[in-house]
């Protein structure tokens, strides 16, 4: 009994944790190239309570007039002036040269379609891909929302390292609690059995297959 309990309650923790709120997707095209590119294995954190720059979100794409959940690279925050000018080399963050090493060829400003400079309001996020040459990312979002922005309410979750102690961990125990409750259904059912037989035992052999006589 207490292993089934015990199995039960790792099997809900872990597969709940590890599975149902750090769900594994698989990136649907190369726009995330070259870190994450199509058909990659990657999993999100549903349980993110806040995002900072440089976060891998999973978004609700609402806000620029779609109906599906979209994966892009959070460059800036609420508060941030985050600009391009033709012929720079990157993107100026706050007035700042923007070092970005994740971009695909080293190209941050691939796919620019012009000249931009946003401040990005409270609660919002200016998200683009790693792959600039081939991303219809915020800098193509003007006419659609707020500076091509979106909600941080909108966020469903963000990139966490399939390898993360955390993910591992909570993976291990549903893993775990499937095991000790298979260990436990065979014990239990082991010792189901010994009862009975010590049971069986326990009668007298001079009475055993009798039937009483009335009155007795």
């Amino acid at each position: 009994m207490v292993l089934l309990v015990l199995g039960a309650v790792l099997g809900c923790v872990g597969g709940l944790g590890g599975y149902f709120f750090m769900p594994t997707r698989v990136m649907p095209s190369d726009h995330m190239r070259p870190t994450h590119p199509t058909g990659a294995s990657v999993v999100f954190n549903l349980l993110t309570v806040k995002v900072n720059r440089g976060d891998v979100v999973l978004f609700d794409a609402a806000a620029w007039g779609e109906q599906h959940l979209s994966v892009e690279r959070v460059v800036a925050v609420g508060g941030d002036r985050i600009a391009y000018t033709p012929g720079d080399r990157t993107l100026t963050l706050n007035g700042k040269p923007l070092d970005e090493p994740y971009v695909l060829n080293g190209d941050p400003v691939a796919g620019s379609p012009g000249a931009f400079s946003v401040t990005v309001p409270e609660g919002r996020l200016f998200v683009l891909g790693d792959n600039r040459g081939n991303s219809a990312d915020s800098r193509y979002r003007f006419q659609e929302s707020q500076g091509g922005t979106v909600p941080v309410s909108d966020v469903k979750g963000a990139l966490i390292d399939e390898g993360h102690p955390l993910v591992v961990g909570l993976r291990s125990a549903a893993l775990a609690g499937v095991a000790v409750l298979g260990a436990g259904a065979v014990f239990g059912a082991a010792s189901l059995r010994l009862r009975r037989r010590a049971g069986a035992a326990a009668v007298h052999p001079a009475y055993a297959g009798l039937v009483p006589p009335p009155g007795v």
